[in-house]
């Protein structure tokens, strides 16, 4: 009887912890997702793509596109992004040359695949103001992981200034690189995207 009593003294009081931290884990994971705010893109941002060809350099720039994420602030200091995601109509590159953006649309197939998407998987913050963010590229309808380095600005306003850039191949992508007058003209395969973010919560 008396080994009967302790072992349900003992379960009660294993329960009692286990309550206890429990609540405690909760209550943290609540401070957490108070301190996180959602951030979405404000006018000034830009996104640059540019390239080259046996002729001339060319580049195609969007200032419409969605972009978000949740972002954890304090003091000034960015601690932490713990999602973010990016959408970019194709046709909203746009060049000086209307026979490049007809072309590059092609070679986009923005006819079937109308979107270049981002999506986050993890970020690293790092000393200088820098960023690693790590996450999946689609272009044409082909995912690929791509690690982007930007650097960061907690402006006076409380807004966030993200820019850098990245290169890829368009073959990654399974993209043929555009031609024209009659293959007088082709286009390198080589592209850098340029990115300007800020953000406002």
């Amino acid at each position: 009887m008396k080994n009967k009593i302790v072992r349900t003294l003992s379960i009660q009081k294993y329960g009692m912890f286990s309550t206890f931290f429990m609540a405690l884990g909760l209550l943290l994971f609540a401070a957490d997702a108070q301190s996180q705010a959602l951030y979405k893109i404000i006018p000034g941002s830009q996104i640059k793509v540019s390239g080259t060809s046996n002729l001339h350099d060319w580049n195609m720039i969007a200032s419409t596109f969605s972009c978000e994420g949740n972002f954890k602030v304090k003091d000034g200091e960015l601690l932490d992004i713990s999602s973010l995601s990016f959408s970019l109509p194709v046709t909203n590159l746009k060049s000086k040359e209307d026979l490049l953006n007809t072309r590059a649309y092609k070679a986009l197939k923005a006819a079937e695949f109308s979107k270049i998407t981002f999506k986050l998987k993890d970020a690293t913050v790092m000393p200088q103001q820098k960023l690693r963010a790590t996450g999946s590229l689609t272009i044409g309808g082909i995912t690929n992981e791509v690690v982007i380095m930007t650097s960061y600005a907690i402006n006076s306003d409380e807004t966030i200034t993200c820019k850098g850039s990245k290169a890829i191949k368009m073959s990654d992508h399974k993209i043929k690189a555009p031609s024209f007058m009659m293959g007088a003209l082709k286009t390198g395969n080589d592209v850098t995207i340029d990115i300007l973010l800020k953000l406002k919560k």
